[in-house]
C-alpha cells in the first residue's frame, strides 16, 4: 500500500455516524454494512435500521475501527459499492485491510 493510498484510507469518514459509546454506535439514518462478511457478526450489504446495529457488529467495529467507515447510509450504498470494486479507492483499501485482519 502506497503512502497516498494509506492517506486516502485514513481520510475516509462517515459523518452520518454521530458518535460512539462504550457499547453502541449511533446512526441517524438506516445504514448498510459494506465490509467483508464475518460469521456471527454481519453479512456484507446487510441493512440496519437507524440506531439498530447488533451488539456483535458494534464490538467488531471497536476491534476493527476501519469497519466504521464501511457502515454507510443507505443513500451512499451505490456509490460505496462501486468504489469497493475499484482498486485504490479508500473504500477498497479499507475493505482489504479488514479482510486481512480476519
Amino acid at each position: 500500500m502506497t503512502k497516498k493510498q494509506k492517506q486516502a484510507a485514513e481520510a475516509a469518514t462517515t459523518p452520518e455516524i454521530t458518535g460512539e459509546t462504550e457499547a453502541k454506535i449511533e446512526h441517524k439514518t438506516p445504514c448498510v454494512y459494506c465490509g467483508p462478511s464475518v460469521r456471527g457478526v454481519a453479512r456484507q450489504y446487510t441493512v440496519y435500521a437507524s440506531g439498530n446495529t447488533p451488539a456483535a457488529l458494534d464490538e467488531f467495529v471497536k476491534q476493527h475501527p476501519a469497519a466504521k467507515n464501511l457502515l454507510v447510509p443507505v443513500e451512499r450504498f451505490a456509490q460505496t459499492r462501486k468504489a469497493l470494486e475499484m482498486a485504490g479507492t479508500a473504500e477498497s483499501i479499507l475493505y482489504n485491510k479488514i479482510k486481512n485482519e480476519l
